[in-house]
């Protein structure tokens, strides 16, 4: 499916001046993640609004550089580098998928912090970078352990497309799972992108033969999308359970009502948590959406609820603005925040011990086009 459109980078504002913060914003406009970007981009909006009435970074005001973390990793990576050496970005952030991530931290190399904010494999420890999203062993684990006690479900087949995220944590998990009675009886990766018919068919065919009881889905945006559909037609949806941790609100509302039965989702955070801060958040952020993206007719909000990669796009980006206190932060505020730091975010304290993220967590299930949260399957804690 299409990517939606997004305004064009920086909308004609002015070059950043010395007193700017200058922020390399990496996020989707395009491929399978494209889905996910105008979210995002509210969000960055609202945590850079939010910073700068606080009286900004060291008292400097967020500016975005916005890059299209859609292309090629090391392209992208590339343009990253040039605007440090050219000496027009102070830090990154962003929402983005976990091969540019590396590509960025090769080329980084330590001359300024990066924040990434996605989900992710684990085990990240670059110079500089912080990893802020929720990792496997949390995030899925928790998961699976809860609908075996709660569901019985044992026996999964596993759906990823073909690049390191879905493959290292496909790894983690298979590694976690060792000594349970839980077993993944077949992993398959699809390229990036797949729109194929045929390819999905493969799976869905794959899925039946293998007997599975459950489907664990680490695929990107409109990938997911178009399983989700296929899945559906397929008239499987009755019989098998589909579990994910990359599925968020603008999946769902993208899958559609008729292509979500029995689908399973985890993550910190989820717009129908009902918490004061979660409340708080979802309001502000439609706020935020409207100004990005414009409300029509005029007074009205069009603004869909914020999904798990608003919520960690924002947080990213307050990780950032925070980890120097009243300075400007660097490369050593990174290092130290690497050891040890904690942060609030819209769904509660997340502690960052050696570099691993430890969130809340919890599971949600698909109510026609909604996410109904029925579980809390990990505090975060060690």
């Amino acid at each position: 499916m299409p990517s939606m459109a997004m305004p064009a980078p920086d909308g004609g504002r002015p070059r950043p001046s010395a007193s700017d913060y200058r922020v390399a914003l990496v996020l989707p406009r395009s491929g399978p993640a494209g889905i996910f970007g105008l979210e995002c981009l509210a969000a960055a909006e609202l945590a850079a609004a939010e910073i700068d009435a606080a009286g900004g970074v060291a008292g400097r005001s967020v500016r975005y550089v916005h890059v299209d973390a859609g292309g090629d990793p090391d392209v992208v990576a590339g343009h990253i580098g040039a605007l440090l050496a050219a000496d027009e970005i102070d830090a990154i952030t962003g929402w983005h998928l976990s091969n540019l991530r590396q590509s960025i931290a090769r080329v980084v190399q330590g001359r300024a912090p990066y924040v990434y904010a996605a989900a992710y494999e684990g085990g990240e420890s670059s110079d500089g970078v912080l990893c802020s999203g929720e990792v496997p062993g949390d995030q899925i684990l928790a998961s699976l352990s809860w609908l075996r006690t709660e569901l019985g479900l044992r026996r999964w087949y596993l759906v990823g497309n073909d690049y390191v995220w879905p493959r290292e944590t496909a790894a983690r998990t298979l590694e976690g799972l060792r000594g349970l009675d839980i077993g993944v009886l077949r992993c398959r990766f699809v390229p990036l992108g797949t729109e194929s018919p045929t390819v999905w068919g493969s799976v869905l065919d794959e899925i039946v033969h293998t007997g599975a009881e459950g489907v664990i889905t680490l695929l990107v945006g409109s990938d997911a999308v178009r399983f989700n559909r296929a899945f559906a037609e397929a008239d499987l949806a009755d019989s098998i359970v589909r579990f994910s941790p990359f599925i968020d609100e603008t999946v769902v509302l993208a899958t559609g009502a008729q292509a979500t039965k029995n689908l399973f989702v985890s993550a910190g955070w989820f717009s129908s948590l009902g918490t004061a801060s979660a409340v708080e958040f979802a309001r502000k952020f439609r706020g935020a959406w409207d100004l990005v993206c414009g409300a029509e007719p005029l007074g009205t909000s069009v603004a869909p609820s914020p999904g798990t990669m608003a919520e960690t796009t924002y947080s990213g980006m307050h990780l950032l603005a925070g980890i120097a206190g009243r300075s400007i932060p660097t490369v050593h505020d990174a290092r130290r925040a690497f050891s040890s730091w904690a942060w609030d975010s819209p769904h509660g304290t997340v502690e960052l011990r050696a570099g691993e993220a430890r969130h809340p967590v919890h599971l949600a299930v698909a109510d026609g086009v909604d996410l109904d949260v029925v579980a809390r399957v990990s505090t975060g804690s060690r």
